[in-house]
């Protein structure tokens, strides 16, 4: 399976699992999310708990393989020391054993192995090296024999701090494949009361492992003469600067909007210059037919309009994840902890943030990672405030019409500064609303920020390359299967309409001198035109268009925006759908010649001008997202007060802010 894998919290929020041969055997590999102990803070740590000691749990597991960091062994040993200690069959991975020579020490993996009483193998995760002796040693995992390693002293003071690991020895943990069962019914009805030990025994537990933790380090872990640690430290100390740090974050990300231009430019043209030719080769070769029409006006038209933007959402999430395995997005994280701490959030709201600008679904579900309940709702609150990759379609879109292609001294693009724009327009805007919501919400505890900052190492290009092609693969299946059904359904409501509708239309055109004294072409586009405002789509865009007209939209822009709801990479696709139905659009650069030309019925001004084009990009800016945006915040906040309070929130300050922007404007 690929994974999306990172090195700072809130990347896994829950279990994932995949199938594997082992040993001839299919075997289910099941991970969960990075703990630091087996006492859950948050509800991702949470998943944790609930797989290994539930004893409703559809968990049934032969074997724990637990992975070390290398380069931070003392950290990982504390929760591998507490489930060996439970007693479980357990091996242990020593991963990034290169970047713990890198800090200038070496992990004697054999002495590890004797100390722990369980098997150690090395691996390189990056390079794919030892995977083979990991799966040998997991073959064996019904020969392994139970650990005894007992790291607690035996004294009575320390009984209560025992019993903070012993009262979880009570859950449906046993090996399905194997007659082994490790629990008596004494232990499971004891341990089924068990409750969460006491602040002052957990302390206890934490000093005496971490006393039995660096004795252990002492043994396995050899100091090295040199280390290239130093470089590391010597960046952050620009890049995590109060000053230079953030000057350097906007200027990342201002190189990353101008990249999306101008890396994409080329592609771009290809693939709408291409997907008019082909619309037009269809047009020609099939037969007149309404049948001919909806592929060609309906499917195809739809698909054209999101299709073309394939380039840069596959530059945008390789871009992101060069940040990310450089460890560089751990240090965005740690560098607007107290910003956001004044915005009601904490670093770790971080992740889920710039998780919305790729899909607000899953970062919603990262917050799971914040342990403050009164953190995680705010995160959960703004987040679909970021300008995820669905709007993107659209911010280009309509970025043509407000800024020219120029660019200053010759190199940045003046619309990646604009597209720059609109994303930091989000997130002031979401720090607005945190800091409001921080101010009416009653909770009081504020949630603790700690993470580890990995060194700086170049990114796995293999990953960059998995990912770039992973999630432009998502866009155009998931983005694909919605823009073909509201395409389909959208030609529908757009080529039909009430009886006689249709015939009243027509004869109303030709009644006008215009029409009369038209070409044939001309006179072909008048009758689709009124045909269009009179089906059921025209009669739906007309009812709504008294609402939105004081924001510069007509009755098809109006048409767009109900649609985009189900997803917002459709309003470019039902553009293209609505005016390729008037035929006389084949791809986005006919469709915006078209808009640019067409004058507006009732103010005269063109229909996409600057005052409407940056009327309806402010609205994206504030709109809630989607409907599934809508579902997973319930599922998220367990109940329908979070989403409904966002839905009109969000809509309203999308409506307020539209119309602020088109006044002044137009």
């Amino acid at each position: 399976m690929n994974q999306r894998v990172g090195n700072y919290p809130g990347v896994t929020v829950d279990r994932k699992s995949g199938k594997m041969q082992l040993d001839g055997r299919e075997t289910e590999v099941i991970d969960l999310p990075g703990a630091y102990s087996l006492y859950p803070k948050s509800m991702d740590e949470e998943v944790v708990e609930e797989n290994l000691f539930h004893s409703d749990t559809l968990l049934h597991a032969d074997l724990l393989v637990i992975v070390l960091d290398g380069s931070n062994l003392k950290r990982n040993l504390f929760l591998a020391s507490q489930i060996i200690d439970l007693q479980m069959p357990t091996i242990c991975v020593v991963n990034m054993l290169d970047v713990a020579r890198n800090h200038g020490m070496s992990v004697q993996s054999g002495i590890l192995s004797e100390v722990l009483g369980i098997p150690v193998v090395e691996v390189n995760a990056q390079r794919g090296s030892g995977i083979k002796a990991l799966k040998k040693v997991m073959q064996e995992g019904g020969k392994i024999p139970l650990p005894v390693l007992t790291v607690m002293p035996e004294k009575e003071t320390s009984q209560q701090a025992r019993e903070c690991i012993t009262t979880y020895r009570s859950f449906h943990f046993y090996a399905s494949a194997s007659p082994r069962s490790w629990w008596t019914a004494e232990e499971q009805e004891y341990n089924d009361l068990r409750t969460i030990p006491s602040h002052e025994a957990q302390l206890f537990e934490i000093t005496e492992r971490y006393r039995w933790i660096n004795e252990v380090a002492d043994k396995v872990i050899t100091r090295l003469g040199t280390t290239t640690s130093e470089i590391t430290a010597r960046l952050d100390r620009v890049l995590t600067h109060p000053v230079w740090g953030s000057i350097i974050f906007l200027m990342v990300f201002f190189l990353m909007f101008q990249a999306l231009f101008t890396l994409a430019e080329w592609p771009m043209t290809w693939i709408d210059e291409g997907m008019g030719a082909l619309i037009s080769w269809m047009r020609e070769a099939l037969p007149p037919t309404l049948w001919a029409d909806f592929i060609t006006s309906g499917i195809m038209a739809g698909l054209a309009g999101v299709v073309v933007f394939i380039p840069q959402i596959v530059i945008l999430f390789g871009l992101v994840t060069i940040l990310e395995d450089s460890g560089y997005m751990a240090r965005v994280s740690f560098l607007n902890d107290s910003i956001l701490r004044k915005a009601g959030m904490n670093g770790k709201s971080i992740v889920p943030l710039v998780g919305g600008f790729a899909c607000a679904v899953p970062a919603v579900m990262a917050a799971r990672s914040i342990e403050s309940m009164k953190e995680r709702l705010i995160t959960i609150f703004v987040t679909p405030l970021m300008s995820c990759s669905a709007r993107l379609p659209v911010y280009v879109f309509l970025v043509s019409f407000v800024v020219p292609e120029d660019k200053f001294y010759g190199v940045f693009s003046l619309q990646g500064l604009f597209m720059l724009f609109l994303y930091l327009l989000g997130i002031l805007i979401s720090a607005v609303v945190g800091f409001v919501l921080s101010r009416i919400l009653k909770h009081t505890h504020m949630g603790s920020f700690i993470m580890e900052l990995p060194t700086y190492k170049l990114p796995r290009w293999q990953n960059v390359l998995n990912s770039m092609w992973s999630k432009g693969r998502t866009f155009v299946m998931e983005a694909g299967k919605i823009i073909v059904i509201v395409s389909m359904i959208l030609w529908v409501l757009s080529s039909f309409g009430p009886p006689g509708a249709f015939d009243e239309a027509i004869a109303r055109v030709e009644q006008t001198e215009e029409f009369r004294q038209g070409t044939d072409e001309q006179q072909a586009l008048m009758l689709d035109s009124e045909k269009l405002r009179s089906s059921y789509a025209g009669m739906m865009g007309r009812f709504i268009e008294p609402a939105i007209q004081p924001l510069g939209f007509d009755w098809k822009i109006g048409i767009a925006i109900i649609t985009s709801f189900a997803a917002r990479e459709v309003f470019v696709g039902t553009m293209s759908t609505i005016y390729s139905v008037e035929g006389d659009t084949e791809n986005i650069g006919a469709l915006k010649e078209k808009l640019s030309n067409t004058a507006h019925p009732e103010t005269g001004a063109p229909l996409m001008g600057l005052a409407t084009a940056f009327s309806l990009a402010i609205f994206y800016v504030f709109a809630m997202q989607c409907m599934s945006t809508v579902a997973v915040v319930r599922k998220e906040t367990n109940g329908w007060k979070w989403p409904m309070l966002q839905l009109v929130l969000f809509t309203a300050l999308a409506y307020l802010g539209s119309l602020l922007t088109y006044q002044l404007l137009a």
